[in-house]
């Protein structure tokens, strides 16, 4: 019995082993080798030589994960693992993955064949079934023979070149080689991205990233993967802990900066992830409370009859927490106690900027803050003026005397100081005193004398009789008022302080309460009686934005109410939206390049011509200003002022584009300015769409040899003072050329015979015989061949007119429906309550 238990175990492991090293079962050789038969064969000989193959396999704890280098750039192998644990090195075999368990599922299968019907169908089924006992597989070491196959029941594992990957990415993980895992991660997605175990390193991968952006404070770039993950598996291991980490910095950053709506972008973000992580309730509660605390500084604001103050608390409050349920009532009531609307700028009037000329912002600023005593209407071809002080104004004694009466009372909602006789007649003989600041050396050529013959009435003497008395007066009286007592509106309990400091001049409209951090505020220079029931616009804030894209975004969020200006790709989008009205001003907006009189390379003729001849005025208007839209009309123009104007004279032919004339007129003034170009530089009008064209020009004169460098639009350059400069790229929008056209050829100096000197002889004699035109038919005639003579001789160049389009939200009542200026009827805007959407303030 002793011997029986010794001798069988022994037995059994030398059956094991037999089976294992036996190439009848183990390892089949190709039929081309030999065609003896594994049963015929001598064990003797069998055993050594299987003996001998097995003993130079290693085993699998001896080798080595390929490295990067052999799994990028050498040839995909397998390994077999047998079941002693010996491995074999073979080309890919298949099928993969599993090949073990697809080829076990396979003959399983194989017994719910249909029903063989014949022997040749039985022996063929078992013969097949047979087959799947063996895996096919080519060895890397045999060259004459690789081919063999291997019993199924022999194979422990097979581990495929993906799962070494999968291997060496775990290796790299560990290492935290998050750059290299990434693009070994990225060779088995293109090749096989189903494989098993790929999801789960690429989900371990991204946290890993997370966590490492996290740690080097890359905040924005770790949420991203954080999002990316749990789109993949919200439920992932350490996910919920890892957002909260990440986005509670983030909004801590962002109240920090005063960036409320980024904290309730990220917090909306964290709170879509997971709606019950402990930091989107602690949140909430801060900004709750926070919001809270400033709705009752507002409400002690208003019981102090500081209703600015209130209604700005408030609007403060709404972005500190919009879902605030007590906001609602308390905005409603401030905002209509204390009316203000928030317009979206591309620049304010007190902006550093080199451009000394006027530009869009400084006319805002001039149409808001000071009332003309006459003022431009309307225009039907020529201008038609009104007056808001003026009661009754007639010329007499052949138009060489008018006499002026003045009105006594105001409407409420006017928001200028009483004007007397006096305040006008002070302001006027400066005008006419020689030695005074104010002295206008051409309304001194028209006017002899002014007396004020009561407290409302005055009277002007003229030497000639101006051409439109209304236009000759169509200025502010920039003085104080003689009157009342300004001091007593600045201090009104009830509405707060109109100023900060600025002087109010009686004819004041709004006034800059305060400039901070780029946004100029313009309060009412006199406030409304506070026992109106309904009152109109009390403030307006100009908020500067970097862009278009940007003021747009922010009407659309709610941050402003109204925009100015309206590029032509999007006026289409505010005329077909229904929260929004779009108004097209009376007057286009007219681009023209302008030569500085004083350069002396544009003096010569040939070289103006070129510059004129060299642009291609409609491709720019029409694919950079306007963008091929049909709604905002865009015209080539020969004038500097409207082509619907009277003075405009449309027998002027338009200068075509022509590049092979622009050459030959490069060449012929290079000639006169000695052989060589000297380099230009262009001052431009701040607008962004101005700067653009301006851009598209320089580009067009480089091709004919001219080197036009633009004057950056920088605080830094303004303060280097007036730069020198050869061309100026202006917008402006006259009303009345007749009058305007001197000032404006002598770019800035104003309307003096001292200007006149920089200006060639012929173009002197004709503004001066234009500005002593006594009739209105002989200025027309007069203006309009000047017009021909500057643009035959390329003194200017008119590029071309846009028109120019406003758009107000819904909310907003009372503007002009085609203004002349922008602000236009502005004490009559009534902003009525508007409450955001909450939505609106958790969009990025």
């Amino acid at each position: 019995m002793k011997s029986l238990r010794v001798i069988y175990p022994l037995l059994l492991v030398c059956i094991s082993v037999c089976l294992i090293v036996d190439l009848e079962f183990a390892v089949a050789q190709n039929d081309s080798k030999g065609k003896t038969k594994p049963d015929t064969a001598p064990n003797g000989a069998k055993d050594k030589d299987s003996a001998g193959e097995v003993e130079i396999l290693p085993k699998l704890d001896q080798m080595q994960i390929p490295t990067m280098e052999e799994l990028l750039k050498k040839p995909p192998v397998d390994w077999i693992v047998l079941e002693n644990d010996a491995v074999l090195v073979v080309e890919p075999i298949y099928p993969r993955p599993d090949t073990l368990g697809q080829l076990e599922l396979a003959f399983k299968e194989s017994y719910n064949w249909p029903k063989p019907k014949s022997k040749e169908e039985i022996e063929e089924q078992q013969k097949m079934r047979a087959e799947m006992n063996f895996i096919h597989i080519t060895l890397l070491d045999e060259k004459e023979n690789p081919e063999y196959r291997i019993q199924r029941k022999s194979v422990k594992q097979i581990i495929h070149h993906e799962d070494h990957i999968l291997k060496r990415i775990d290796l790299l993980l560990e290492k935290n080689d998050l750059k290299t895992a990434f693009e070994l991660l990225l060779v088995l997605d293109r090749k096989h991205r189903d494989w098993p175990g790929f999801d789960q390193r690429q989900k371990q991968l991204l946290l890993l990233e997370a966590k490492d952006k996290q740690n080097s404070k890359q905040y924005l770039n770790a949420l991203a993967y954080v999002q990316d993950l749990h789109t993949r598996d919200p439920q992932y291991p350490g996910l919920s802990e890892l957002a909260g980490e990440i986005i509670d910095v983030m909004i801590s950053q962002s109240v920090q900066e005063k960036v409320y709506r980024k904290a309730h972008y990220y917090l909306k973000r964290l709170e879509s992830m997971y709606p019950r992580q402990p930091s989107v309730g602690q949140w909430k509660t801060t900004f709750l409370n926070e919001s809270d605390s400033i709705l009752k500084q507002a409400e002690q604001a208003a019981s102090q009859q500081q209703y600015q103050e209130a209604i700005q608390a408030v609007s403060h409050a709404v972005v500190v927490w919009p879902t605030n349920p007590k906001l609602r009532d308390s905005l409603l009531r401030y905002q209509k106690r204390f009316p203000m609307i928030n317009v979206g700028v591309l620049e304010t009037a007190l902006d550093e900027t080199p451009y000394f000329l006027e530009r869009e912002s400084t006319r805002r600023h001039h149409a808001l803050t000071q009332i003309p005593l006459f003022e431009v209407s309307r225009v039907d071809q020529i201008p038609h003026y009104q007056s808001r002080f003026f009661e009754q104004w007639e010329p007499t004694d052949l138009g060489r005397r008018a006499d002026f009466i003045l009105r006594q009372s105001y409407s409420p909602w006017e928001s200028h100081p009483v004007m007397l006789a006096a305040d006008i007649t002070r302001h006027l003989r400066s005008k006419i005193a020689p030695g005074n600041t104010s002295y206008d050396e051409r309304f001194d050529s028209y006017v002899r004398s002014i007396s004020s013959t009561g407290p409302f009435t005055f009277r002007v003497y003229f030497d000639r009789v101006p051409l439109r008395t209304e236009w000759l007066l169509s200025e502010p009286v920039n003085s104080p008022p003689l009157w009342q007592n300004i001091s007593t509106v600045q201090t009104d309990p009830e509405t707060g302080p109109a100023s900060t400091g600025e002087e109010i001049f009686v004819s004041s409209r709004f006034i800059v309460d305060h400039h901070r951090e780029g946004i100029v505020s313009y309060s009412r220079a006199v406030p409304e009686p506070k026992d109106m029931r309904n009152f109109n616009v009390a403030q307006i804030n100009e908020i500067p934005y970097r862009s278009f894209e940007k003021s747009f975004q922010g009407l659309l969020l709610g941050e402003v109410s109204v925009l100015p200006f309206l590029p032509a790709k999007l006026v289409s989008f505010f005329k077909d939206s229904e929260d929004f009205n779009v108004v097209q001003a009376a007057i286009p907006l007219t681009h023209v390049l302008q030569f500085n009189p004083e350069s002396k390379p544009l003096q010569v003729v040939e070289l103006r011509r070129a510059l004129a001849y060299a642009i291609d005025r409609k491709k720019i208007l029409t694919e950079t200003l306007l963008h091929e839209s049909r709604l905002l009309n865009g015209r080539l123009i020969t004038a500097p002022y409207s082509t619907g104007l009277q003075v405009y004279n449309n027998q002027v032919p338009q200068r075509e584009y022509s590049f092979p004339l622009a050459v030959a007129l490069a060449v012929a003034s290079q000639k006169k300015l000695g052989g060589q170009f000297p380099t230009l530089r262009m001052l431009c009008d701040p607008n962004p769409e101005a700067q653009a064209a301006a851009q598209e020009m320089i580009r067009a004169w480089s091709q004919i040899g001219l080197k036009v460098v633009l004057i950056p639009n920088t605080a830094e350059e303004a303060k280097k003072g007036t730069p020198e400069w050869d061309i100026v790229y202006r917008t402006v929008a006259m009303t009345e050329p007749v009058m305007e056209l001197w000032p404006f050829l002598t770019v800035g100096k104003g309307a003096r015979i001292e200007s006149l000197e920089i200006l060639p002889d012929w173009m002197r004699l004709s503004l001066i015989e234009l500005d002593e035109a006594t009739d209105w038919e002989s200025a027309t005639a007069l203006i309009k061949k000047l017009q021909q003579q500057l643009y035959s001789m390329a003194h200017i160049i008119p590029l071309w007119e846009i028109d120019q389009f406003h758009v107000f939200r819904k909310n907003i009542k009372g503007y002009a429906d085609r203004p002349l200026n922008f602000y236009d009827n502005v004490e009559q805007w009534i902003p009525e309550p508007y409450y955001p959407d909450v939505e609106s303030f958790t969009r990025n």
